[in-house]
């Protein structure tokens, strides 16, 4: 037989984290949900020893943060009561390890391929990043097409925004979703910046030489029209999308994208070569 819940602290443990966040009884209520999926009113009132209105109460706040959603579930006769979950964005609110996970992989790579392996994968990558970036970067515009991305970036975690900087553009990513892969693997911010140069097309530069994996307080990367003296036929000897280090020791890329691998789906800009 279980013991009588008789106040809040008595209700299954929320982490002091989550606590601190949202509060006592709504930390509860949301670790109640994540235990068993769903709940009712009257049983998380229950649980946490207090009357349904300040349940009630709690669940409002919830929903208005976009954290809890109700649903009913038909029983029998009668009205169905509402039975409150969680929403994909209440996900946020827990701990995942998938960076872990995801640097083993790389690891694993590098060990038993070779950093040619590992390339060969941030490449594989690359084209799928691409290939999903070029369907929300359509403008025509240079600064609609950096506006296009940033959107996009933000979209997925990254926080963007850009900026006029003289005759171009800065590109601000003030969050790094996968910043625990990224400080271990630094070529996956070079190829992520090769991503960038791609999927805006080839009468563009652009330049990083600041990542938050590196130190810096964002990762900037200074873009702008390729200067028409530039000759769109300069081939290099090595990988483009390769880190090369600066003078403080940081790993820098300088792209074009026609610098990069071709792919089928390559983007034609206007003044491209036909």
């Amino acid at each position: 037989m279980s013991t009588p819940v008789t106040s809040i602290s008595d209700a299954a443990p929320a982490s002091p984290s989550l606590v601190s966040l949202l509060g006592e009884g709504r930390a509860h209520i949301v670790e109640h949900l994540r235990r068993h999926g769903d709940a009712s009113v009257a049983e998380l009132a229950g649980e946490l020893a207090i009357s349904e209105v300040a349940t009630r109460r709690h669940l409002a706040v919830l929903s208005d943060g976009g954290l809890v959603a109700a649903r009913t579930v038909p029983q029998g006769r009668g009205r169905p009561p509402a039975r409150y979950h969680l929403t994909d964005t209440a996900a946020a609110l827990f701990p995942h390890r998938y960076d872990r996970f995801a640097s083993e992989v790389l690891d694993f790579l590098a060990d038993t391929r070779g950093r040619d392996g590992l390339r060969e994968f941030l490449r594989w990558r690359l084209e799928r990043q691409v290939a999903g970036l070029r369907e929300a970067v359509t403008a025509e515009d240079l600064q609609d097409r950096l506006e296009q991305l940033a959107t996009a970036l933000s979209a997925a975690g990254f926080e963007a925004s850009v900026q006029q900087d003289g005759p171009g553009f800065t590109l601000t990513q003030e969050h790094c979703a996968i910043y625990d892969v990224a400080k271990e693997h630094p070529e996956v911010c070079a190829y992520e910046a090769a991503t960038f140069s791609k999927v805006l097309g080839r009468d563009v530069a652009l330049s990083r030489r600041e990542t938050l994996a590196t130190g810096a307080s964002a990762c900037v990367c200074r873009i702008g029209p390729l200067e028409p003296s530039a000759d769109p036929t300069t081939s290099t000897d090595h990988d483009p999308t390769t880190p090369s280090q600066s003078e403080d020791g940081s790993p820098t890329v300088t792209n074009r994208s026609d610098a990069l691998p071709e792919t089928s789906t390559s983007r034609q800009r206007p003044g491209d070569d036909q």
